[in-house]
């Protein structure tokens, strides 16, 4: 299940999958993790400081937020929004994300649920 869970990561953040797709191109994500008991302090403060890092360093994003699942406790979700694949990219490449990455496969329990969004409208 933990290489499961690496592979969804590892595709969302290299986007090599998500570029060669046809079509508009997404640039807003929905994950959801499943967090194991116990974890949850743990598995907050990686993304306080993925949050810190990705509006540090990435001008190419454009909203990174995680909330707790109201109904369940163990369950997040992280909504993350880019301007381009460009960003996209930059995001999967740096070093604050490479860390959580990492941090990751001692916190959760299964592989995140990853839906890609693609913009229709703009305000």
């Amino acid at each position: 299940m933990r290489s499961s869970l690496f592979a969804v990561i590892l595709t969302l953040a290299s986007i090599g999958t998500v570029l060669a797709e046809p079509g508009p191109m997404p640039t807003t994500f929905v994950v959801k993790f499943k967090v194991k008991p116990g974890m949850n302090a743990a598995f907050e403060k990686a993304f306080i400081e993925m949050q810190a890092g990705v509006r540090a360093h990435e001008p190419g994003n454009v909203y990174y937020d995680f909330f707790v699942m109201d109904q369940d406790p163990q369950a997040y979700v992280v909504v993350e929004r880019y301007r381009d694949a460009a960003a996209l990219s930059a995001h999967g490449q740096s070093e604050h994300g490479k860390k959580l990455f990492a941090t990751l496969r001692d916190l959760t329990d299964g592989p995140p649920d990853v839906q890609r969004l693609v913009l229709i409208s703009a305000k």
